[in-house]
């Protein structure tokens, strides 16, 4: 795990200073700093702010006046935690591969034009479904998702894009597809028999004492693997850390050291500073000591994840800025001036 960030870190330096995390502007000069300008509202409607070193909280705070402590929506981010429970489904021999082929496995006929859409594809959101989030009229678009009684008909009868073509390394083009990580708890649930949320709570939630959860379902009770789970954030903190250790959470293997490997890889750059794993991304991020590298949760309205091996810390920001235009940037800077207020060890 350590090699990989090492290998993410000189990725990381070799990417131009006008990189995202760089056109942060107005930034905290302190936590104390930071607190008085989210109380002020300069930052839209930020939840709250957790961050943990060397596996210790060492700051959480609570903004949100309406609904106190209480779970918060982190949007796509969860979409992280279904790369988690494929890992995980993955380790335990319920699934072969991120190679196998998802439609035959969920019962599709043997001439289906989508049977040849693997695990990997939906992980990457490379696959050939005319699915963009993006898109108001795309076909497999959300919103015309959860409009439907019966999320996992509409998934598997999306119709694929025109003229997709798989490039060198295998992939097709990138295109953000809530309904195919979806279709991954359904997989989840074929090959297991167990309800997605039961899997991942007593795989994940349950060893990492995660208690307080709210899944998003559709009419009939599917669970939404493909995010809109609501968390609180030093649990949060908790799925970061056990990341950050390699898939160990207290001297207790969760998941296999090989599949965050896997998992926090640059399978796809989507620019020169921004890349994507399985359900996570990565991007350098301004720090005192320059820019580090880091893999995160990233969700709808500013809500992040972000691990740091060099610090050895992870930090949380949730936020509710939902479909704003600032909301990333005011949760990168969050993050970067939660960053400044540690010591690299």
């Amino acid at each position: 795990m350590k090699n990989l960030f090492c290998l993410l870190a000189l990725i990381s330096v070799t990417l131009p200073l006008q990189s995202v995390a760089a056109k942060i502007v107005n930034k905290p000069s302190s936590l104390t700093q930071m607190e008085t300008d989210i109380e002020a509202g300069k930052f839209g409607k930020i939840v709250s702010v957790t961050i943990e070193q060397h596996g210790d909280i060492i700051y959480s705070r609570n903004f949100d006046k309406e609904n106190g402590n209480a779970p918060h929506d982190i949007r796509s981010a969860g979409k992280s935690l279904t790369a988690l429970a494929v890992g995980i489904a993955i380790d335990e021999g319920k699934l072969e591969s991120v190679d196998q082929k998802v439609w035959p496995l969920l019962g599709a006929p043997a001439d289906d034009i989508r049977n040849d859409i693997t695990i990997r594809d939906l992980l990457t959101m490379s696959s050939a479904l005319d699915c963009n989030d993006g898109k108001k009229r795309s076909p497999g678009q959300e919103e015309r998702m959860y409009r439907k009684k019966i999320w996992r008909t509409f998934a598997l009868n999306l119709p694929l894009m025109d003229g997709y073509q798989r490039d060198e390394k295998g992939y097709g083009r990138w295109s953000y597809c809530t309904a195919g990580v979806f279709l991954l708890g359904q997989v989840i649930e074929t090959v297991t028999g167990e309800k997605f949320d039961a899997f991942v709570q007593t795989r994940l939630f349950d060893p990492l004492a995660i208690k307080e959860i709210v899944w998003r379902t559709s009419k009939t009770g599917e669970i939404q693997s493909g995010g809109q789970i609501k968390m609180l954030g030093p649990d949060l903190a908790k799925i970061g850390r056990m990341v950050l250790d390699g898939g160990v959470w207290k001297e207790s293997r969760i998941v296999s050291r090989t599949w965050i490997k896997q998992m926090l890889y640059p399978h796809r750059e989507l620019s020169k500073f921004v890349h994507y794993g399985y359900l996570w991304w990565f991007t350098p991020i301004r720090a005192p000591q320059g820019f580090q590298s880091s893999w995160y949760m990233q969700g709808n309205g500013g809500n992040m994840v972000a691990v740091f091996r060099d610090y050895d810390a992870v930090i949380v920001v949730q936020a509710a800025n939902y479909n704003k235009s600032h909301a990333s940037r005011n949760a990168f800077t969050i993050v970067e001036a939660s960053l400044s207020s540690l010591q690299r060890p």
